[in-house]
């Protein structure tokens, strides 16, 4: 039995909220009931399936006028950032990975083989990259010592029909033809999602200590802002800006968090890395997000609503229907070597039925796409009334089972998907 999840973005406290250890306690108990269920349970196998441990959602790359991005060259000064980060995001999430080890006792109770394979993603590539970091989540995860080869990006296993990988290389924002490269999603991250809390942070500390806001109302509005990198769509990220800036009465604040996030948004753009990438065509990638994210972040609210449709227009294959489309066209699916194909990456769990392949005896290919979703809070826009702004948060948590044929007699697959709010 293979276990697959992703987008856990275990991080280093300094951005928005990470899961708990809760997660990973019903995590463990719940595939130690199912594995009791399967007959013959030929191996217990956890696969990571990107987006674990999420460097780039770090305050670190901003400290104390820090230059060095993910999108620099590899160097000794970057190798010591990430491999800093790293340890404090495992030292945060200890108790969390130690939930692993339940499964890891219950497979030696068992007598079965147990293993964890990890996948990278684009939030945790630079893991990738320096042998010691991939040292770090070796010996955090109790894997064989990766020091000499990087972790793999995909995974086929034959004998499950399954073929996955985290599906983020299908996303023009976060992959650019190279798994060892930066992307503008990275930028967007660090330049912008990072950066505001801390320079709205910096103006409403200006107002408590001039004595027109409270602590712990500043407090209160801090705590929204670090989770902006929890909405989805991230495009919608002006909206969640306008939606915190409503819920204070403080004519001040509000004037604070509007000013930052126009200020943050115009240094965004003047970022060497993001300029270079605006070409003269138009509209090109940079042009849009300019009309996503600068232009809706100091307009009314009709033409904000009439950019989103724009956005929506522009950025159609950004939403989780692309993907179904290329986990199709994978080669071994094509082929038929893979019936089931598991992405994550969007956080948004789904089950899309591909095709269905006639074999002989009567039988039948099933060709399945499925999505992982994610291990963290979610802030979801209203779909209605939408002119107010309004998300909605949710912990959620998605998890899915692949048999091999012989371990579970008809049944492929089972999908756990829960959610907490």
């Amino acid at each position: 039995m293979l276990a697959f999840l992703s987008d856990i973005h275990f991080t280093d406290g300094s951005s928005g909220e990470t899961i708990k250890p809760t997660a990973f306690r019903i995590f463990a108990d719940n595939l130690c009931k199912l594995a009791d269920t399967v007959t013959p349970l030929e191996e217990l196998r956890i696969v990571l399936l990107g987006d674990i441990f999420d460097i780039i959602r770090s305050a670190r790359w901003l400290e104390n006028g820090n230059a060095i991005r993910p999108w620099d060259a590899a160097s000794p000064g970057q190798e010591q950032l990430v491999a800093n980060i790293l340890q404090d995001i495992l030292a945060k999430n200890a108790a969390s990975l130690a939930e692993l080890n339940k499964l890891r006792s219950y497979a030696e109770q068992k007598g079965v083989p147990f293993a964890i394979t990890y996948v990278t993603g684009n939030h945790d590539w630079l893991v990738n990259r320096y042998p010691g970091c991939r040292k770090q989540v070796a010996d955090a995860l109790g894997l064989p010592a990766a020091a000499g080869s990087p972790f793999p990006t995909e995974l086929f296993e034959p004998a499950y029909k399954v073929f996955a990988r985290h599906g983020d290389i299908y996303d023009t924002f976060n992959y650019t033809g190279n798994r060892d490269a930066s992307s503008i999603g990275d930028a967007i991250v660090i330049e912008l999602l990072n950066r505001f809390p801390l320079v709205a942070g910096g103006k409403l500390d200006g107002l408590v200590a001039a004595g027109k806001l409270g602590q712990d109302e500043r407090d209160r509005i801090f705590d929204l802002l670090k989770e902006l990198d929890n909405i989805r769509p991230l495009l919608d990220a002006p909206s969640w800006v306008l939606m915190v800036s409503n819920r204070t009465a403080s004519s001040a604040a509000r004037q604070a968090i509007t000013g930052a996030w126009e200020q943050c948004v115009d240094d965004f753009f003047k970022v060497p890395f993001i300029s270079k990438q605006d070409t003269f065509l138009w509209p090109d990638t940079i042009d849009l997000l300019q009309i996503a994210l600068q232009l809706s972040s100091h307009t009314s609210k009709k033409f904000l609503e009439q950019i989103v449709e724009l956005k929506d227009r522009f950025f159609a294959g950004t939403g989780d229907g692309g993907y179904g489309k290329a986990a199709f066209g994978e080669a071994k699916v094509r082929s038929g070597e893979a019936g089931l194909v598991l992405y994550g990456h969007t956080h948004e769990h789904l089950i899309l039925p591909m095709d269905q392949v006639p074999l002989d005896g009567g039988r039948t290919l099933d060709k399945i796409y499925f999505n992982t979703g994610t291990w963290r809070k979610t802030w979801n826009k209203a779909a209605f009334e939408q002119v107010n702004r309004e998300f909605i948060g949710w912990h959620v948590l998605t998890y899915i089972s692949i048999f091999k044929p012989s371990e579970n007699g008809p049944y492929n697959y089972e999908v756990w998907n829960g959610s907490l709010g």
